[in-house]
């Protein structure tokens, strides 16, 4: 039998043992000179095609080299990153995703990751790709999300701690810079070029396996509605990606990186999905720059144009594009005179196709730069200039997450002023008054208490609140025996108990 280890907790079967066999003598015969026919198969078969080329073997011999190159380019760029953090729910950690679709796609931590008892260490590894030269590093979030500890390991065996700049998780990204150390910068390439079909090459660590190299081709484009993040744009491809791929990059032939490698759809099936450098690039530039990511919005509620709402609308109605179903009061579209059933058909000249075309232009803008609508109303097209304003809800001036960091770890929340806009967004009662929970940490009290991202804390230990500073205020007060909240959730009221850890 054959020999039988592990590495990286994967069963590797060595071949080359001695095995019996079984012979049975078979009398042939040909002539000297003539090639011995193969037993079982008569001897004027002949294949169906001619061998291949001379020429067929060196391009094909080509290809393999650029991909060895691009292999070797790449390798000094591409990092692992192991992570380690406290337990603070049940063995083994909470799965963000429990209860999804996505639950069994990446995880947090994904790759070698270890349980442990509330207050041991859980340790968990992916990836990672150098992108500035002054030691940043751009993974996923959910590869060092709540990490204690983050060490940076290089394909030339350096070994360096590493300190997570910022996180973004509505996009799954997040910066990790290292010091000391000299790196090489990869480069961006642009995925909106990119044509299905085309070469695609995927570098990481699978199950610790360091700086794997797999191949594919990008399989689709734009992939989106499987609820692991807010902002999804996906990019599919079908070079080989497992556990320990998060936050690698997946390449061009011209050994561009064109996305992040972030989940995959079930082990073994191929698929796999890789947020897109054109979403990369902003969010990275404003977590290098402030450690947090601030999005521009114009204040619209849209979906696709589908062909029986074009064919509702009239001959002269457009095929493609997105109908607005809603506009917030007082947004930046709101007084543009954007209107319900609108249908955006242009953005700053560039057409669009559905509601996600519209998002993505609109999310490459700066805050307060001006654009440009075209839009279908009443039987012809007009355009309507705005200019974007700051998304409520997102990091920026607005968000009051806490007084400290420390009460931020304690409760693991971050907490927002409630204003009339995001009150009519969430369909809350009139009137109400409180502050909007914008964040729960996974694995933190506040989500193990219940409390979800949405809901508006309205009082503290029964005393109300009506701002997020009140709320920070009240919630720093050490309490044995926890803060007792009142929590809005739509048009539902309930009590719920965190328990600082």
């Amino acid at each position: 039998m054959g020999k039988r280890s592990l590495v990286g907790g994967i069963a590797f079967i060595a071949l080359g043992a001695t095995l019996a066999v079984a012979v049975t003598q078979v009398k042939v015969s040909w002539k000297r000179g003539e090639a011995a026919p193969t037993p079982g198969v008569a001897a004027d078969v002949k294949p169906a095609l001619p061998p291949p080329s001379t020429a067929q073997l060196t391009e094909a011999r080509s290809l393999g080299r650029t991909f060895a190159q691009v292999a070797a380019q790449l390798s000094p760029s591409v990092v692992r990153i192991s992570i380690a953090k406290t337990v603070k729910g049940p063995r083994g950690g909470a799965n963000p995703f429990q209860g999804t679709p996505m639950e069994r796609f990446f995880g947090q931590g994904d790759g070698d990751e270890e349980g442990g008892l509330p207050g041991q260490k859980q340790r968990g590894m992916g990836s990672g790709v150098v992108i500035d030269g002054r030691g940043y590093i751009l993974t996923n979030n959910h590869v060092v999300e709540g990490a204690d500890e983050v060490k940076v390991n290089f394909a030339d065996g350096k070994s360096v701690p590493g300190k997570v700049i910022g996180t973004d998780p509505k996009s799954d990204l997040a910066i990790v810079k290292v010091e000391g150390v000299a790196v090489k910068a990869a480069k961006f390439g642009d995925s909106e070029k990119l044509q299905v079909g085309e070469w695609t090459i995927a570098i990481g660590n699978p199950f610790g396996l360091d700086h794997t190299v797999t191949v594919g081709v990008l399989s689709a484009k734009g992939r989106s509605g499987f609820g692991k993040t807010q902002y999804e744009d996906f990019l599919q491809t079908d070079a080989s990606i497992n556990p320990g791929n998060s936050g690698g990059p997946l390449v061009n032939l011209d050994g561009e990186v064109i996305g992040i490698n972030t989940m995959i759809a079930g082990m073994g099936t191929g698929i796999g999905f890789a947020v897109p450098s054109s979403m990369c690039k902003p969010i990275v530039e404003q977590l290098i720059q402030g450690g947090k990511v601030r999005r521009p919005y114009i204040g619209i509620m849209m979906q696709d144009l589908a062909p029986e709402m074009a064919k509702a609308l009239g001959d002269k109605a457009p095929e493609r594009g997105a109908i607005v179903g809603q506009v917030q009061p007082g947004s930046p579209a709101d007084r543009a005179g954007v209107k319900a059933g609108d249908v955006i058909v242009r953005v700053d000249g560039a057409m669009v196709d559905g509601s996600r075309a519209v998002q993505r232009n609109i999310l490459t803008k700066q805050i307060g730069q001006k654009i440009e609508l075209a839009v279908w109303r009443d039987g012809k097209e007009q355009k309507v200039a705005t200019t974007t304003a700051e998304l409520p809800g997102d990091p920026g001036e607005a968000r009051h997450a806490a007084a400290d960091g420390a009460q931020r770890g304690r409760l693991g929340l971050g907490l927002q002023n409630l204003t009339p806009q995001i009150s009519q967004q969430l369909e809350l009662p009139r009137g109400l008054r409180g502050a909007v929970i914008a964040n729960v940490r996974h694995g933190s009290p506040a989500e193990e208490a219940g409390i979800r991202e949405g809901d508006v804390l309205v009082e503290v230990d029964r005393r109300p609140v009506s701002s997020a500073e009140e709320a920070t205020r009240l919630l720093g007060q050490d309490r044995s025996a926890g803060h007792l909240l009142r929590i809005q959730r739509k048009d539902t009221a309930l009590y719920l108990v965190v328990q600082p850890s």
